[in-house]
């Protein structure tokens, strides 16, 4: 008797074209997230390097006024070292006053002006033109503009004409941060004394002021001046 065979079981078209369909709509779902995650990624990498500018930005600032107060440090003791106990006072009082953030250099500068007070004598009152503008030198060098222009000031009324008063006083105010006065005393030391204006333009305290139309017009050649 002949075996009976069982016909195959054809596939139903149905679970094909499902599974493909599935997979499809996974693939369209999981499409949208990766394409959002790169943005953010980017946005991210530019913050870290935003921020790491900005930090070496700080850091180099913070380099520069460290530098700035270590010089002021050593000039104070300097003047220390020859006795100068006035100008190694001023400059240790600035130190404190202008970088708070530098402790260790301020616990120095407290024991150092101690002893400058202990040993202070106070200074004569200058009395002639010299020593007038001698007095106001040390106290610009010592970073004392205030006490520079009291002397130049007493020293103008003396000598009103006096190209080297009217110079020192240009300098004085350029130093406090005051340009139009010190552009009308420099124009007042270059009138009395022409050379006065090349000294004008090599001098340290007038940089700030050479983008100013009124200090370039002071500093420029007079109308037929020749170099040759």
């Amino acid at each position: 008797m002949a075996k009976k065979t069982r016909p195959k079981k054809r596939p139903t078209a149905s679970k094909a074209p499902g599974t493909t369909k599935r997979k499809s709509v996974a693939k369209r779902k999981r499409t949208p997230a990766k394409k959002k995650k790169a943005p953010q990624k980017k946005k991210a990498l530019r913050k870290m390097a935003t921020s790491a500018a900005a930090a070496a930005r700080a850091a180099e600032t913070r380099r520069k006024k460290q530098l700035k107060a270590v010089e002021l440090y050593e000039r104070a003791m300097v003047a220390l070292q020859r006795r100068e106990l006035r100008v190694a006072a001023t400059r240790f009082q600035k130190l404190i006053s202008e970088f708070p953030e530098e402790r260790e250099l301020h616990e120095r500068s407290r024991r150092y002006l101690e002893i400058c007070e202990r040993h202070k004598v106070p200074a004569p009152t200058p009395e002639t033109l010299e020593e007038r503008v001698y007095a106001a030198t040390l106290a610009l060098n010592a970073g004392s503009e205030q006490e520079a222009l009291q002397h130049l000031e007493a020293a103008l009324v003396e000598a009103p004409d006096s190209e080297q008063v009217q110079y020192m006083l240009a300098v004085a105010w350029a130093a406090a941060g005051d340009g139009s006065t010190a552009v009308t005393h420099l124009s007042r030391a270059i009138e009395l004394n022409p050379d006065n204006r090349f000294l004008a333009r090599y001098e340290a305290s007038f940089e700030a002021l050479h983008d100013q139309e009124a200090v370039r017009q002071v500093l420029a050649d007079p109308p037929g001046h020749s170099t040759s």
